[in-house]
């Protein structure tokens, strides 16, 4: 009698009438004492998984998931009798009849206290409910000390009991008893981080809820009561767990909720697990792992989803998202298995090497694959030598999980550079110096001001001297890009790069210093990536994006910021730049046109000073790749590294970025076709602003040589020529002729006069005379130079092609050879290098 009128006096004191929690009927009727929930409950939705998916054939594939809490929520209907039974049995078996308190229960609970029968727990079902939504509020805060402050608050005091009481009652006012039991059993903890019935059924049975036996939902709410003590994971608990299980079991029985037979059933049954984990994080994605933590990083570094890192990590790990990725895990795995093939996890003694790769679908920045030679650790990154694992992801910046600053790109930089030149009225058959040399103070420009003294160099010996722009980039020759550099500003340069999103590792803009146009900065494969798929997309630069979409638990659809694409360069340029990058595969990236099958490529590589990068970036206009492999740390050559698988049998390290390419090209190739033409680049961009050669005649050399020079033609001294007009040492004419249309930076030799003398006669001759010394020489020169120097003189051309997808269009050879009788039907045949595709105009 004591007992109850202390607990009415209790319960009045915090505005619960006794009356009320006495029976279930006085909490949902009208007396008013609880006409809403109290304001200082509120039941936030719970800590669910996130799961990321790639897709395979088509088809979502769970690649990895995220957890605090490892919890499923399901519906009544997934929860079986054997569960709703055992959870009334063993925790609240006057749940249906009571208001959300039980003053019996608590009466039972005092007195078997004070009479030192043991403790026994007075909670109603709703009442733990009450305390687990609290404690589940509490462990969203954003620090660890605000966490353990709202946990004490949910767990501590007879204030809290009261606090909890009543919110109990409340609760009962406005949801069903299904409703209540259904939210305990999803909230509530099975020990660790497993968290509501599916997962606990999961976790320790590897079957769903609803196929739980009663032994099974008995044993497992058996560790509702102490999960420290009775998880079944620890073999040392199972005896403990027993126990508790055979009690709940004989509640069961007692109050008829399940036969003598299926009790007896049940009490024969051994408490066996079968342990199914659920691993939370990214090294669960295997192949997949450094785009898995891309992706999440993603999300954290993006205040769309939250307003601090903290709070949207915590998403991350609590949300319940379905995170679809735009990964093709299909083309991941092979991605995977070439680098793997290629470039060792373990460098090699001494050095500190490796491997990355990424590719992604041109037109919507979706990145397809991202790969790399090392295995991911989240947990750390190591230097110690022959490390294998790393936190670090080489695809990507550093404020995505990625190195310092990044890695320098070499010669694949020399895009921007073509662009500048491009936009500035140049063409890719203009002819520059391609020599190593000093370039002095003030040769080169930068934001309109002299640049530092420049000493340039070139990566082969033999590979300078007067060459076309196209022929310069396949063959990536340092002192063609130099000259080039003399006819522009490197501020523009930079700009260029700038429009196509080209940043340094570390977030910053690359340089404008004279070695910067080499690729002397530093930046991470996904940039190079997304900038050459401009390229392919004909300057339409879209932003790189990991993620299609994400679902709520609510089945609507999370705003993700979406891939952005803008017009980085002009239509026309990009498309002479796709043109002249086709002709790498016929310089540096040789027998590299492999990873494209049929389909028109473009591509670029490069290799840094002392060969401690190696690049190589392109595609076809579906697929775009960068590969990059070389020195994480130090400066080793890689060209002096022979213990690396390869392709070409060499095992040299150099060469694995040309094997990688080649593969990971052909998958996405297979998968994603690239379209098999391209369109044909306009005129200027092919010949520049087209000038008119000078006439010379009568001219010193040294005169003549000065006016060429500044029309913008390089000039060379030819054959001297008999000349009846002009005195012996002056200059007679030009090849090509004056008045001609040449291409800015073509060669126009001078033709000293030797004097009066006859003219070689021509017999048979019926069309044209040829030049004083017969035939011109125009082997070297552009196609339509080389029609042009003809009529000049009088004769017509003919000529066939080499069919050399990525040769320069130049004269290859010539009949009649130079200086030869013009032809009696006045026609010289000559031979082109390319092939009609690739020479338009």
């Amino acid at each position: 009698m004591l007992g109850v009128a202390v607990v009415a006096g209790l319960m009045i004191t915090v505005g619960v009438a006794p009356a009320i929690a006495l029976t279930g009927v006085g909490a949902k009727n009208g007396i008013g004492l609880f006409e809403n929930l109290p304001e200082d409950l509120k039941i936030v939705d719970l800590q669910q998984k996130t799961e990321i998916y790639a897709n395979s054939h088509g088809k979502p594939v769970q690649i990895a998931s995220f957890y605090n809490q490892n919890r499923e929520v399901i519906p009544w209907n997934e929860v079986s009798a054997t569960v709703k039974n055992a959870t009334i049995a063993a925790e609240d078996v006057r749940f249906y009849s009571h208001g959300g308190v039980d003053p019996t229960g608590i009466v039972r609970a005092l007195v078997s206290d004070v009479g030192g029968g043991g403790q026994q727990g007075a909670s109603t079902i709703t009442q733990q409910y009450v305390k687990n939504v609290c404690i589940q509020e509490a462990e969203l805060k954003p620090t660890e000390a605000e966490v353990q402050a709202a946990y004490d608050q949910c767990t501590g005091g007879i204030g809290r009991k009261l606090k909890e009481a009543r919110l109990a009652i409340g609760l009962e006012k406005k949801y069903t008893k299904n409703q209540i039991l259904l939210g305990y059993l999803n909230i509530t903890g099975f020990g660790g981080q497993i968290y509501g019935i599916e997962s606990a059924a999961q976790y320790y049975f590897g079957v769903h809820a609803k196929d739980l036996t009663n032994a099974q939902a008995a044993s497992l709410m058996a560790i509702v009561n102490a999960p420290n003590d009775l998880r079944i994971d620890d073999k040392a608990n199972i005896a403990g767990n027993t126990a508790r299980r055979d009690y709940i079991l004989a509640s069961e029985l007692k109050h008829k909720m399940i036969s003598q037979a299926a009790y007896d059933t049940a009490m024969k049954t051994t408490v066996k697990p079968k342990i199914t984990p659920t691993q939370s994080g990214c090294a669960q994605a295997k192949a997949a792992a450094y785009f898995c933590d891309y992706v999440v990083q993603t999300v954290v570094q993006n205040p769309a989803f939250g307003a601090t890192p903290d709070e949207r990590y915590n998403k991350v790990q609590s949300a319940g998202w379905k995170i679809y990725s735009t990964l093709d895990l299909d083309l991941e795995n092979k991605a995977k298995a070439t680098m793997s093939r290629y470039v060792p996890a373990k460098s090699p003694a001494g050095t500190d090497l490796a491997g990355a790769a990424v590719s992604v679908q041109v037109g919507t920045g979706r990145i397809l694959s991202m790969v790399q030679s090392k295995t991911f650790n989240e947990a750390k990154s190591s230097a110690k030598p022959g490390y294998t694992t790393t936190a670090l992801n080489y695809n990507v910046d550093h404020l995505y999980h990625g190195s310092t600053y990044g890695f320098q790109p070499g010669s694949t930089y020399k895009l921007f550079t073509l662009l500048d030149w491009l936009k500035n009225g140049h063409g890719v058959y203009e002819t520059v110096n391609g020599n190593a040399r000093t370039l002095p103070a003030g040769d080169l420009t930068a934001c309109g001001k002299p640049a530092a003294a420049w000493q340039v160099g070139n990566d082969t010996a033999g590979e300078g001297g007067m060459q076309t722009v196209y022929r310069a980039t396949a063959a990536s020759v340092n002192g063609a890009f130099a000259s080039m550099a003399e006819k522009l500003d490197l501020c523009q340069i930079q700009q260029e790069a700038k429009a196509l999103d080209v940043h340094r590792g570390d977030g910053g803009d690359t340089g404008t210093n004279p070695s910067s146009i080499l690729g002397t900065d530093t930046v991470a494969p996904l940039t190079m990536a997304t900038a050459y798929a401009a390229i392919a997309n004909q300057g339409t630069v879209c932003t790189a994006t990991p993620i299609d979409k994400i679902v709520g638990t609510d089945g609507k659809q999370v705003n993700v910021p979406a891939s952005t694409c803008k017009q980085g360069v002009p239509k026309n340029i990009a498309i002479a730049a796709g043109y002249t990058l086709h002709g790498v595969f016929g310089g540096t990236a040789a027998g590299d046109e492999s990873g494209v099958g049929g389909a028109f490529g473009m591509v670029k590589t490069g290799t840094t000073d002392n060969a401690t990068n190696t690049w190589e970036v392109g595609g076809t206009t579906k697929t775009t790749t960068a590969v990059w492999v070389g020195n994480v740390n130090g400066g080793t050559n890689l060209r002096n590294v022979y213990s690396f698988p390869s392709c070409d049998g060499t095992g040299q390290a150099a060469t694995s970025r040309h094997c990688l390419w080649q593969e990971i090209s052909s998958a996405n190739e297979a998968k994603y076709p690239g379209d098999t033409t391209w369109p044909t680049p306009d005129a200027q961009f092919l010949y520049g602003q087209r000038v008119s050669v000078p006439s010379v005649a009568g001219l010193t050399p040294v005169a003549a040589t000065a006016t060429l020079k500044q029309a913008g033609f390089t000039v060379t001294t030819g054959q001297p020529q008999a000349s009846d007009r002009v005195a012996a040492g002056l200059i007679a004419a030009t090849n090509p002729a004056a008045g001609t249309q040449a291409t800015p930076g073509s060669a126009v030799a001078l033709l000293p006069s030797s004097g009066p003398a006859p003219l070689i006669p021509n017999p048979g001759t019926t069309q044209g005379t040829g030049t004083p010394n017969g035939v011109p020489n125009i082997t070297g020169l552009q196609v339509h130079d080389a029609l042009a120097q003809l009529t000049a003189v009088g004769l017509q051309g003919k000529f066939g092609w080499d069919k050399i997808k990525s040769g320069d269009c130049t004269v290859q050879a010539q009949y009649p050879a130079p200086g030869s009788p013009a032809p009696s039907d006045g026609t010289v045949k000559f031979l082109v290098h390319g092939s009609e595709a690739n020479c338009p105009g």
